[in-house]
């Protein structure tokens, strides 16, 4: 499955590459980070989405980012992620505060991201990023991690 991605040149040669999705039926655009463990989204983007129900499942004792590991990651699952034309029925997740991260893209003239798509999923679907055509490849046939 093959889906656009959208590249952000924050300053000149520094890039950051999106993707626009849907949760639950609402769009969302996700950042694609190799570098982060899990894929995230966040918390009150869910938590209008779920308008107050409950999705939280767990705590997230490991917080390590570029930042400094002062901030607090709740575990949930979210449900019907579609990304082109592959949906993930049920998909665990993390759960951050992205406030600060959005504040700085719509300084600089971008949208808002709703998520971030991590290494889980992007190990998990055998993820190409194709940079000359713009793309975000992941196989259908996925594979178990151990």
């Amino acid at each position: 499955m093959k889906t656009k991605i959208h590249i952000w040149e924050l300053d000149q040669g520094g890039y950051h590459l999106t993707i626009h999705g849907k949760l639950m039926g609402q769009p969302v655009v996700l950042l694609i980070d190799t570098g982060a463990n899990h894929s995230c989204f966040d918390r009150n983007f869910i938590a209008q989405l779920h308008e107050g129900n409950e999705v939280v499942t767990g705590r997230d004792e490991v917080n390590v980012g570029i930042g400094g590991s002062d901030f607090e990651t709740l575990i949930a699952e979210v449900e019907q992620l579609k990304i082109g034309r592959l949906t993930f029925p049920k998909m665990e997740v993390r759960l951050l505060d992205l406030q600060a991260v959005n504040d700085m893209y719509t300084t600089v003239g971008f949208s808002e991201i709703h998520g971030i798509l991590g290494s889980d999923l992007l190990m998990r679907y055998h993820a190409v990023i194709d940079f000359q055509n713009r793309q975000l490849i992941l196989n259908k046939n996925r594979t178990r991690l151990h």
